[in-house]
């Protein structure tokens, strides 16, 4: 099946010259300094760019036009698509990869070994060697050569809780193309690290993203489990990992409505919480035993 959406031949080859790399570069480096001064004009884009002749310049200048560069009032600014082009040249994702790997602070549930830590081919993983993968998550090079691996661990927690959050509203978090839940989602791949959960399936109308995710997940970024957590003197990302993790202090009933409920029991309080397929909350109650 062809897609419906293309990217022009003449996008493609703008992008297959240093010089016009260059220019892009330097009017993103110049994207602060625009605030106050504007953008650069022809003359002071031609001084930064490592080239020495005027003709020449104005063609590569040219060639990315309109995709890349808008002209106006004599003045070249990047687009959008353009400074999207620097950031992903810059963050390495272009890069060779590099492999990276320790054991972290949490514990298979099926045999209590720690979790190993991986960033290999821009991608970082959490998982047991013996029982599958618990989340992949795309990570540049640029992030894991300036932060250690537990850094990173805790980072991609915190913006995968950011990601379902924008599910539940119906966009992806990716492209921002409509993006829906369904479940049960019965087929889980056998290199996922399996939880004894009912699982959803997340995915995107308009994109790649398609992937298992348990229902109890889908409250990590609820404020009623934010603040059961808080309550109990535990941060975020605790929902997502170890032993007290959403998917294993959480009980999930499917209901002849459609709707998931699920029992969230942590020491003396439980949160019953019934969730519409699309991932929005019908029911929120909280039930203490003190």
């Amino acid at each position: 099946m062809t897609s419906e959406y293309s990217v022009p031949d003449d996008a493609y080859a703008a992008l297959g010259d240093e010089t016009r790399l260059e220019i892009l570069f330097e009017l993103a480096d110049h994207y602060d300094e625009a605030w106050a001064t504007g953008w650069l004009s022809f003359s002071a884009l031609y001084d930064l760019v490592d080239i020495d002749d005027t003709s020449r310049f104005s063609y590569h200048l040219g060639k990315l036009q309109e995709e890349f560069v808008v002209k106006e009032r004599e003045q070249y600014r990047p687009t959008i698509a353009a400074l999207e082009v620097v950031t992903a040249i810059r963050s390495g994702i272009y890069a060779d990869a590099t492999t990276r790997e320790t054991t972290i602070d949490a514990s298979c549930p099926h045999c209590e070994a720690s979790l190993l830590a991986r960033h290999h081919e821009h991608l970082l993983t959490l998982s047991c060697p013996d029982h599958g993968v618990s989340m992949g998550y795309p990570v540049p090079p640029i992030a894991a050569s300036h932060q250690s691996l537990e850094t990173l661990v805790d980072l991609v927690l915190r913006r995968h809780a950011a990601h379902v959050d924008s599910l539940r509203r119906g966009v992806c978090p990716y492209c921002w193309g409509p993006a829906t839940f369904s479940f049960p989602h019965e087929s889980v791949p056998e290199f996922t690290l399996q939880y004894d959960t009912v699982y959803a399936r997340a995915a995107c109308e308009a994109c790649w993203m398609s992937y298992p995710i348990p229902i109890p997940d889908l409250l990590v970024s609820h404020p009623a489990v934010r603040h059961l957590y808080a309550a109990h003197d535990l941060e975020p990302p605790a929902t997502q990992l170890g032993s007290l993790s959403l998917v294993q202090l959480s009980d999930v009933e499917l209901l002849e409505d459609g709707k998931a409920r699920v029992t969230i029991s942590l020491k003396e309080t439980t949160l019953v919480v019934d969730l519409e397929e699309s991932g929005a909350v019908d029911i929120c109650q909280r039930i203490s035993q003190s």
